[in-house]
């Protein structure tokens, strides 16, 4: 798959793609559920399944007014896009558990959204600390993307991303225990 041609596609209208563009869409939609998958297991108790985490993400990077660089550009978007929705649902899961009866519910849900909103309101101070820390951790948590892939959508060195992950890692790591 020629990378300028998928470029291309994510930033046309669905009606006016060629039968080549929609095989190459059918495989970023394939990769992107392979994300989602590795998602609900890095994040559970979201009430979320594979398919409808992807279809929200692939909605969100549909309706955005902006055009996509590459297909790095694209899926660096769907992590932050995931991550968001993913927070949507820990909220609304945190919610039902106020509003309605906790005995309905179990346990471990409460628990599971708990630690995903604690860990958005320690992305939100390393954000503040460092945007870029906050991108590198989102990108590689969310998107599961590649060193080379983030480096190259934030326009530094792979190893200066291997450096920030690894920073990142540790201080979310310490401001969680």
């Amino acid at each position: 798959m020629e990378y300028q041609q998928l470029t291309q596609a994510l930033n046309q209208k669905p009606n006016d793609l060629s039968d080549h563009q929609k095989q190459d869409l059918t495989y970023v939609y394939s990769h992107l559920k392979k994300i989602a998958r590795s998602q609900r297991f890095k994040v559970k108790g979201t009430g979320l399944n594979t398919t409808a985490l992807v279809n929200e993400a692939w909605i969100k990077s549909q309706g955005s007014a902006k055009s996509f660089n590459d297909r790095n550009h694209f899926f660096a978007y769907c992590a932050l896009a995931m991550r968001h929705i993913l927070l949507n649902e820990a909220k609304k899961h945190r919610l039902i558990t106020y509003v309605d009866n906790a005995a309905d519910f179990e346990q471990p849900l409460i628990k599971e959204a708990d630690a995903l909103l604690d860990l958005e309101r320690h992305l939100e101070k390393l954000k503040n600390f460092s945007p870029r820390l906050e991108q590198i951790f989102t990108y590689k948590f969310f998107g599961d993307m590649e060193f080379d892939a983030i480096a190259e959508v934030l326009n530094v060195s792979e190893r200066t991303v291997f450096r920030d992950w690894k920073k990142a890692k540790a201080m979310l790591a310490a401001a969680m225990q």
